[in-house]
């Protein structure tokens, strides 16, 4: 539930600022610029109750799954992506023309964040194959995992060709936070589903 509760967090910050602020060009400008727009903080409190809830998300799905190194590997991965997230909103990107330590940490954070939650959700669906509960799971969580690839490539040509880099990083955390929401509703209907660490699967 607290997994729910992040990715609403910042989801409902990006619409209220979409809708407070004016002149903010969605579609060239990062979604971490708005933490240096008027009411910045919104989108910073979100991002971090988004992490939080990726944090919680990740001991969801390791109580739910079957003990075994992928499933340590997957928990390991989404949990350090939470937690960058949750670094990023505390170092704020540069504004326009800056240049500090606090923006390169927010930037390298950032990148890592993605690269790790990526990679974690191939992971997971792998373990979902090593899991009869989650078996079935396998190829919706696959083919989300698979858009979020393709969503994140898109977002690295377009920061590198300078077209629409605000836009693609939209649409990649969109694909990210669609695999969140997937997985949240099958925790919320198995949880309901017995632990498979105290029932063999």
């Amino acid at each position: 539930m607290l997994g729910l509760v992040g990715v609403v967090s910042l989801l409902s910050s990006l619409v209220a600022l979409h809708l407070m602020i004016s002149g903010f060009d969605w579609i060239n400008d990062y979604a971490s610029d708005l933490a240096n727009q008027p009411y910045g903080g919104l989108f910073v409190a979100g991002t971090i109750v988004h992490g939080l809830g990726n944090l919680s998300l990740s001991l969801g799905l390791r109580a739910a799954l079957r003990p075994g190194r992928l499933r340590t590997w997957a928990v390991l991965l989404f949990g350090l992506a939470a937690a960058g997230l949750v670094l990023s909103a505390l170092f704020p990107t540069d504004s326009a023309g800056q240049v500090s330590m606090a923006g390169r940490i927010h930037r390298t954070v950032v990148s890592l964040a993605f690269a790790f939650e990526l990679a974690a959700l191939f992971v997971f669906s792998d373990a979902f194959r090593q899991n009869r509960r989650w078996r079935s799971r396998r190829p919706l969580s696959l083919a989300l995992s698979s858009i979020s690839a393709v969503a994140v490539t898109l977002f690295v040509i377009a920061v590198q060709v300078d077209i629409a880099p605000g836009l693609a990083e939209r649409l990649a955390l969109s694909a990210y936070m669609s695999w969140e929401l997937w997985v949240i509703y099958q925790l919320i209907q198995g949880g309901r589903m017995i632990p498979s660490c105290a029932k063999p699967p």
